[in-house]
C-alpha cells in the first residue's frame, strides 16, 4: 500500500434531448422494446440489513451494488474533505457481507465521484463498473471497468482498466453505470447538457466486450429535468429492474425522494414521481446515496442507501423493499 501514501489518499482520515418525445434512436435493435416487468412497491420504510456500518475509511458513502453470485456488497467512498487537485476523485471500495460487515478493500486513484456503481461477478472474478478518469471537478469522464483486487491501489491510467464509455453519439457527461442483475444488462446515465439527463441500456455480454457502438444500444430515453428543484435535490443514484429505472435524489438533512421511470416511456414521462421515502429519518446527517438491485435467494429487492455521521464517525445505511405492485 505505498503507493496510497506517497500519492496522498490517506491525507484526510477516515442532453441536448433528442427530439421533444425522447424516443428511442437509430434502427433496431436500439428501438426494442423492454419486456415488461413487475415494479417494486415504493411504500413503507422497508427493511433495514445494513445498519450505521462503518466502512474501511472515514469518508462518505457515495454508491453500492451487489454481487448477487457470491452475496456481496460493494460499496464506494469518496473523500469530500481533501481539496488538494491531485487527489480529486479518490476513492475507497469497501468489499462487504450483505449485512455490512467489512470482507476487502481496494483503493482508486483519480477515478471519480463514485455517484453509481455495478458489480459483474465472471469468469471467477469479480469486475467492477465505476467512473473513470476523473476531472478537476472529481467526477469521473469516462467509464472503466476492472477486477476487484483486496489490498490494491489502481491507478486511473492502470493497463487494468478497460474503457467501457458507450459511443452512441451524444455528448457524454459524467457517465454512471449500474448493472440489471434481473436482465444482464447495462445501463448508463448521463448527461448531454445541464440539467439535460438521459439513459441507455445494452446487453451486459455486448458491454463486456466493448460493444457499446449506437447498433448495440436495446435502448434509450430521456430521463426527468429537474429545474431549480433538482439543484435543491441532488441526484443520488439509479438501478433498474425489468422495464423500469428508479432514481434516487435527496440532500444532507433534507428529505429524500424515489422516482420510478419507464424505459418503454418517452419524453420525460414518470410512473412514480418524487416519492418522498421516510427510512433512515433518525439517522444523524442522513443523506441519500446509491441504488441496486439485490438478487435475494428468496426474492428480489430493490435497495436505496443512506450515508450519516455520528459524531465524526461516517456510516452506510441500506434499505430495501421487497413487494411489487
Amino acid at each position: 500500500m505505498h503507493q496510497l501514501s506517497r500519492r496522498g489518499l490517506f491525507t484526510v482520515a477516515g442532453v441536448a434531448a433528442l427530439g421533444s418525445t425522447g424516443a428511442l434512436l437509430g434502427a433496431s435493435p436500439a428501438n426494442a422494446a423492454v419486456p415488461d416487468s413487475p415494479r417494486f412497491d415504493l411504500s413503507g420504510a422497508g427493511d433495514n440489513p445494513v445498519a450505521k456500518k462503518s466502512l474501511h475509511a472515514n469518508w462518505v458513502m457515495q454508491s453500492f451494488a451487489y454481487d448477487n453470485v457470491h452475496q456481496h456488497l460493494y460499496f464506494a467512498q469518496v473523500n469530500t474533505e481533501n481539496s488538494d487537485r491531485a487527489n480529486a476523485g479518490d476513492l475507497w471500495i469497501t468489499k462487504t457481507d450483505t449485512e455490512g460487515n467489512e470482507l476487502g478493500s481496494m483503493a482508486l486513484h483519480n477515478f471519480g465521484h463514485g455517484v453509481s456503481i455495478a458489480v459483474e461477478p465472471y469468469d471467477g472474478s469479480v469486475y467492477l463498473w465505476t467512473e473513470w478518469m476523473s476531472s478537476s471537478s472529481g467526477f469521473g469522464t469516462r467509464i472503466g471497468r476492472f477486477a476487484f483486487a483486496d489490498g490494491t491501489v489502481l491507478e486511473k491510467t492502470s493497463s487494468a482498466v478497460q474503457d467501457r464509455t458507450p459511443s452512441i453519439g451524444d455528448t457524454m457527461i459524467n457517465p454512471q453505470p449500474a448493472i440489471d442483475p434481473s436482465t444482464g444488462r447495462l445501463l448508463v446515465r448521463y448527461k448531454t447538457g445541464e440539467d439535460q439527463p438521459r439513459i441507455v441500456a445494452f446487453d451486459l455480454a455486448d458491454a463486456r466486450a466493448g460493444r457499446l457502438a449506437t447498433q448495440h444500444r436495446l435502448a434509450e430515453r430521456a430521463l426527468p429535468s429537474r429545474g431549480a428543484w433538482g439543484a435543491a435535490n441532488p441526484f443520488q443514484g439509479f438501478t433498474a429492474y425489468g422495464r423500469y429505472a428508479y432514481l434516487l435524489e435527496g440532500r444532507a438533512g433534507g428529505p429524500s425522494y424515489i422516482s420510478v421511470v419507464d424505459l418503454n416511456g418517452t419524453g420525460q414521462s414518470t410512473v412514480v414521481d418524487r416519492w418522498e421515502t421516510t427510512a433512515g429519518q433518525s439517522l444523524p446527517g442522513r443523506e441519500p446515496q446509491g441504488m441496486a438491485v439485490w438478487m435475494h435467494p428468496t426474492g428480489p429487492r430493490l435497495a436505496f442507501g443512506f450515508h450519516s455521521n455520528t459524531g465524526g464517525v461516517r456510516q452506510a445505511s441500506v434499505f430495501v423493499k421487497t413487494q411489487f405492485v
